[in-house]
């Protein structure tokens, strides 16, 4: 569709009363600041798009007369537009209606096509586009004055999506990743991988300490002399064998005192074993205890290291808040300064003939002085804002930084009274119980004693054979012990158990180590995927290069959407200002080609650009273009180029 501008006619609007104004090809308005320049662009903004030519919505248009608006007539402005070679004419009025008792009034807005009344809604529908789109191909700042991510929705609208397993496939580097991705997706696999790496380095500590109390064990086991305990067992195996073969010489042994014996044995066999038991089950309940007190003391060391590193990033932030601070301060002492800049009155003064200049001469002297006043406040404002978000935003690190501290230091005293708590509970428990003092253990005691009265009133051959059966059991307890000592010092099972831990722990490490690697490939091919679609975006550009991505403080992607030429930035002076319209045009025109739009573009500001960038901006521009020029005229003048 191609729309060109014909004639605007207005009446009661802004500066002017009545006035009709004709447009060319390429139109160049001059005039004095103040001569209705920018009027002329705000009327054709109000009608089509109700915004004045800043974009501010529902702007005050009605004329003003010594401060008081022109109330009894209306406001109207009404285009005369050629559309694809059909003439035709659009017209907004405005009403302005009182309250009886005069105490306030309302504007109602009507609309006209041919003279024809029409809705809003119809108004905007009768071009046929997207009026959103319509304002961003006939106003510079247009698409600039949207949020950065409405601004990149629309962009990346422009180009078709690629697909992260193509992007590998294109980068050697990542070639590991193209049997991954075409299992899972990028998200997917970047979730999983943190995770894996997240839990295997919790998990590592552990099997530290799972080390470490192995080896100990190990090295008490080993420390018990074997050589001694072999030789007494063997000694005992011997001396049990010698009793036991007189005991089978013993043929006429009474069947009654075998009874009486055996159950003598028995009796004994069961005193000993209480004694064990009650120590088995203490030891354990030590070695539990034990095992926690371990536990809670690494979670305790470990919750001072994060103490400690969050404390340490605070100390960075805020030296970097006192950094920023002074920044501020200086940035606030130059505005102030700048803000209390006065025009020198000598300036009024010919240097050549010490008279006073003319009038038109000095207000022009002082308009220059006061718009590079106004540019230097504006410069060094944007300077302190950025450094105050910086600020800001290391205090809102620095808030959350002291919230994990306390978190941490909550958690510590949970841990620090479990600690007391466990070690109370090892203390509460004996070293060793002694059940000599049990009634079960008297019990068995007089049990014995009275069966072993019994047997001295046995014969002779009774009474040897309670000796040598109460000799043997001896024996056979000796040995018993003996060999259960043998066996604690056996570390073949914990020496296997060792080995399994160290080998889990390199293949954490190993895991953990591919996990790291499958997210820096991640993060490349992150990078990749994003400097295609800038790629394929700026194709759609002449002069701007946008730059939709920047490395965080973290290291990583961050997405902005900043339009540049030669590698600076247009929305900030960092830029000169040539370069910052013209890039503004070449944003503007280029939405006209991917909308297919022609139609008329306002370029306020225009006497900024040199001769030389006013021939490019035109020669930049395939739709009808309308410059607002600055300059000495005392009357409004436009010109067809």
């Amino acid at each position: 569709m191609r729309i060109k501008l014909l004639k605007i006619i207005v009446e009661n609007f802004m500066c002017y009363a009545h006035e009709e104004f004709n447009f060319f090809d390429l139109t160049k308005i001059f005039a004095m600041n103040g001569k209705g320049k920018s009027s002329i662009a705000a009327a054709y903004k109000w009608c089509m798009f109700n915004c004045d030519y800043e974009l501010k919505d529902n702007p005050v248009v009605r004329r003003e007369v010594g401060g008081k608006s022109v109330d009894d007539m209306d406001t109207s402005v009404e285009l005369t537009l050629d559309v694809d070679g059909k003439e035709i004419t659009m017209k907004k009025v405005q009403k302005r209606t009182y309250s009886k008792d005069g105490s306030s009034y309302k504007d109602d807005n009507k609309y006209f096509i041919n003279d024809v009344p029409k809705t809003l809604k119809d108004f905007n529908a009768y071009l046929g586009v997207d009026m959103n789109v319509f304002k961003m191909c006939s106003n510079v700042n247009a698409f600039l004055n949207q949020k950065p991510a409405d601004m990149r929705e629309y962009l990346f609208d422009l180009v078709e999506d690629v697909s992260d397993i193509d992007v590998a496939r294109q980068q050697t580097e990542l070639a590991e990743l193209v049997p991954l991705l075409g299992k899972y997706a990028a998200e997917e696999l970047l979730a999983m991988n943190k995770a894996t790496k997240t839990k295997i380095t919790k998990d590592l500590p552990i099997l530290d300490g799972q080390i470490k109390e192995k080896e100990r064990d190990i090295q008490l086991k080993q420390a018990i002399d074997t050589s001694d305990l072999e030789l007494q067992k063997n000694s005992l195996k011997e001396q049990i064998a010698d009793c036991v073969a007189k005991q089978t010489d013993n043929d006429k042994l009474l069947s009654g005192y075998d009874k009486a014996s055996t159950d003598i044995i028995n009796l004994k066999f069961e005193l000993n074993d209480m004694g064990r038991k009650a120590n088995e089950e203490n030891f354990k309940q030590r070695r539990r205890i034990d095992d926690e007190i371990v536990d809670v003391k690494r979670k305790i060391d470990e919750i001072s290291r994060s103490i400690k590193t969050a404390n340490d990033e605070i100390e960075k932030a805020n030296a970097v808040i006192g950094r920023y601070t002074l920044e501020l301060q200086e940035a606030r002492g130059t505005w102030t300064k700048l803000h209390e800049m006065q025009f020198d009155e000598n300036e009024k003064i010919c240097q050549m003939c010490g008279q006073e200049l003319p009038a038109d001469k000095v207000e022009l002297l002082i308009k220059n002085f006061e718009s590079k006043k106004a540019s230097a406040l504006e410069s060094e404002a944007e300077r302190g804002n950025k450094i105050k978000f910086l600020v800001d935003s290391e205090r809102e690190s620095v808030a959350k930084l002291n919230e994990e501290i306390a978190a941490h230091e909550s958690e510590k005293k949970e841990q620090e009274a479990k600690l007391k708590d466990l070690e109370s509970q090892l203390a509460a428990l004996p070293v060793e119980i002694d059940v000599t003092g049990s009634e079960e253990y008297k019990s068995l005691e007089k049990q014995i004693a009275e069966k072993e009265q019994a047997m001295h009133k046995a014969n002779d051959i009774s009474a040897i054979k309670v000796e040598l059966k109460a000799q043997e059991t001896d024996l056979r307890q000796q040995l018993s012990d003996c060999e259960n000592q043998i066996a604690k010092s056996d570390t073949s099972a914990d020496e296997q158990r060792l080995e399994e831990l160290k080998k889990t722990r390199l293949d954490s490490e190993q895991n953990k180590a591919n996990a790291e690697k499958i997210l820096a490939l991640l993060e490349e091919l992150d990078k990749a995927k994003n400097k295609t679609l800038s790629e394929a975006i700026n194709s759609h550009f002449e002069l701007v290069e946008w730059q939709l991505f920047e490395l965080a403080k973290n290291g990583n992607y961050k997405s902005v959407c900043i339009p540049k030429i030669d590698g600076k930035s247009i929305l900030t002076t960092v830029s000169n200002k040539g370069n910052r319209i013209l890039g503004r045009v070449d944003i503007c025109k280029s939405i006209q080609k991917i909308s297919s739009i022609s139609c008329p573009i306002f370029l306020d500001d225009s006497e900024s650009l040199s001769t030389d960038n006013q021939k490019r901006v035109a020669g930049m521009v395939d739709s009808q273009l309308i410059m607002l020029i600055v300059n000495d005229g005392d009357r409004l003048e436009i010109v067809e180029v």
